[in-house]
């Protein structure tokens, strides 16, 4: 076979395939470039450039470091990089407008060289990432659901632990929430806990986290905060709830909430510990007549 019948076969293969193609060196050099149907790179602009001259430095050394070992162990080497264009303003200016997922597969071929292929595996990644917030959400209030908050706690306290960080909880419970069925509708109850859930992701910060515990019940994990800054911010739910008014066909909806709080204390303790605390707490506000918030003091 002719060097211009293979040129010819691998020009083919490098059209009929949509993904990015390199023939790299060790050393970096970028020998062939194909850029498939890859919004995100230039082939032209790239060929004959080493990858130090258009990548950073951390996913330049990941490229080469697969490229590397192809090379040494003759095998097929496979990694996955992410390509943010604002970390990355030369590819930015090629075309890079989104982050992008990229599977990386390295095999070796002739004359100390490797065939490098990127596959652009963003729409798979964001698909996964979907079902798997479906799966920790609650479907009627959209908050995290019981399954998703245990591993947030058990975590987020042994980091507190760790490094002697305070932490609070506040176990939220709406106040007679089956005489709110039982004299409105079933409906209405569904809009009391999806008008609680919108207005309490409008007052908690980005680093708590809530989640629907039972029917119409809700924990809130509140990190750096200690028992008397948990304690503010259940009289604040409580206070926003006791205020609202829902419209409804039968007339404006009203209703109120009991908060029980519990704080991060000594090192023994542990999640399940500061949500039994937390709903004790709870308890004695119900006992007191209910739109209370209870705590540790």
């Amino acid at each position: 076979m002719s060097d211009k019948q293979i040129q010819a076969r691998l020009g083919a293969l490098l059209a009929a395939t949509a993904d990015v193609v390199m023939v790299l060196k060790p050393s970096g050099l970028v020998m062939v470039c194909s850029s498939g149907e890859a919004q995100w790179i230039n082939a032209d602009a790239v060929m004959g450039r080493k990858l130090e001259e258009f990548l950073p430095t951390d996913i330049c050394g990941e490229i080469t470091a697969a490229v590397v070992k192809a090379s040494e162990k003759k095998k097929i080497i496979k990694t996955d990089l992410q390509l943010r264009p604002e970390h990355i303003p030369t590819l930015r200016e090629q075309g890079l407008t989104e982050t992008k997922w990229i599977d990386l597969h390295c095999n070796a071929a002739a004359d100390d060289e490797v065939v490098a292929v990127f596959r652009d595996v963003s729409a798979k990644r964001r698909l996964e990432r979907q079902v798997t917030s479906q799966a920790q959400r609650d479907p009627l209030t959209g908050a995290y659901n019981r399954r998703a908050l245990r591993p947030v706690l058990e975590q987020a306290i042994a980091q507190a632990q760790r490094y002697d960080w305070v932490c609070s909880l506040m176990v939220i419970d709406v106040d007679n929430f089956s005489d709110l069925n039982d004299n409105y509708s079933w409906d209405c109850g569904d809009q009391v806990l999806q008008q609680l859930v919108t207005s309490v992701h409008g007052m908690k910060r980005t680093s708590d986290f809530l989640a629907r515990y039972s029917d119409d019940q809700f924990v809130m994990f509140m990190p750096e905060t200690n028992h008397e800054q948990g304690m503010a911010a259940g009289n604040r739910v409580r206070k926003l709830m006791e205020e609202m008014e829902i419209p409804y066909a039968s007339g404006d909806v009203k209703f109120t909430v009991s908060v029980g709080v519990a704080a991060l204390s000594g090192p023994e303790d542990d999640a399940e510990n500061m949500l039994r605390r937390a709903n004790e707490n709870l308890f004695i506000a119900k006992q007191c007549g209910c739109n209370r918030v209870e705590g540790e003091g």
